[in-house]
């Protein structure tokens, strides 16, 4: 019988959420067992937030220290979503009965258990994780659960946190997140700050917009809310919230974000909000291997032309046909949510 089972995933905040599936099916296969995950410091709060997450081991860098951690929880089992040579090591010594790998590097060899995580054309990198759980209840005959629509269902918050940001009467709380999570350089503020006010102008909706950021990216923000200000638009700053779990949970309130392929972008499809993001022009299809989590009516993409010349230049987007086609998908969702609601 398997009581618990540990998940390794200890880098960037969109790697951990692409992972989400595979604690939900685990949980949802094994209800019983205790789901736990191995994550940066960064993400603890956010991790002990996920409902499929029983127990969370931080990596503190100490190995010493995570190897006992480990042993003390006695697992039955291992899968290693994020597989480094290191990750073996911490692992190898210790009395886990069934360890998982993926096919990705030479060392994957090192391990009795593997699996391939060739994503099928069309569906993101998500599926990765999805295809190790999947791999793992097969090899024990256990029965595999359905993906559900919305991973995180918080909608019992959504009124809280729609007051936290100023929503009022008929608005609709549009998210922007200026900066970019590094797979491609971001749209500069102007130019954010134009097609924002375009969206404005275009949408047959009240919008509002809510505009996050995270360090450094506090200088974006203020130079895009000092456009919209001047063009007389609804806009505001984002209060700043005491950890990343309650950012995580206050992305309920929003009727859509739009950013480039950052950490909250990739949060906000937890809650199956309607997302719009900016991706590289690459061969390797950023804006498909890094696809929300949303279902698919609820996501939009755009890319600058690809090329190794032209795939990072943000500037290349024709933002006038991204602002007529972001306003129809907004037109469009709200009216699903009025229906909805």
């Amino acid at each position: 019988m398997i009581k618990s089972v540990l998940v390794i995933r200890n880098d960037k905040i969109g790697d951990f959420v692409n992972t989400w599936p595979a604690p939900y099916q685990l949980k949802q296969a094994l209800p019983h067992a205790s789901i736990e995950v191995f994550v940066d410091p960064a993400l603890k709060e956010f991790a002990k937030a996920c409902p499929y997450v029983d127990h969370v081991i931080v990596d503190n860098g100490d190995d010493k220290a995570i190897t006992k951690a480990f042993v003390a929880r006695h697992y039955d089992a291992a899968i290693v979503s994020r597989s480094q040579i290191r990750t073996y090591r911490l692992l190898r010594k210790l009395n886990i009965p069934y360890k998982l790998a993926p096919k990705l590097n030479w060392y994957q060899y090192l391990y009795r258990h593997r699996a391939s995580i060739a994503v099928p054309k069309g569906l993101g990198g998500w599926r990765k994780s999805c295809m190790m759980v999947e791999h793992f209840l097969a090899d024990h005959q256990i029965p595999i659960p359905k993906l559900p629509t919305r991973y995180w269902d918080l909608s019992h918050e959504r009124s809280m946190w729609q007051d936290y940001y100023g929503q009022q009467g008929e608005e609709r709380l549009i998210f922007a997140h200026p900066g970019t999570g590094g797979s491609a350089n971001s749209i500069s503020p102007e130019n954010f700050a134009a097609l924002l006010a375009q969206v404005d102008r275009l949408t047959n909706i009240n919008c509002k917009f809510v505009l996050t950021y995270s360090g450094q990216e506090i200088e974006l923000a203020k130079e895009i809310y000092a456009q919209l200000s001047a063009m007389g638009i609804k806009v505001v700053m984002a209060r700043p919230l005491t950890n990343l779990a309650d950012f995580a949970k206050s992305l309920v309130a929003a009727d859509m974000f739009m950013a480039g392929s950052t950490g909250p972008l990739h949060i906000a499809r937890l809650h199956n909000v309607p997302t719009v993001g900016f991706y590289a022009g690459r061969r390797s299809a950023p804006k498909v291997r890094w696809q929300t989590l949303t279902q698919s009516d609820k996501r939009l993409a755009f890319t600058p032309p690809i090329g190794r010349k032209t795939g990072r230049n943000m500037a290349l987007i024709d933002l006038d046909l991204a602002a007529k086609e972001i306003a129809s998908f907004l037109n469009t969702q709200y009216a699903k949510l009025q229906a909805v609601g």
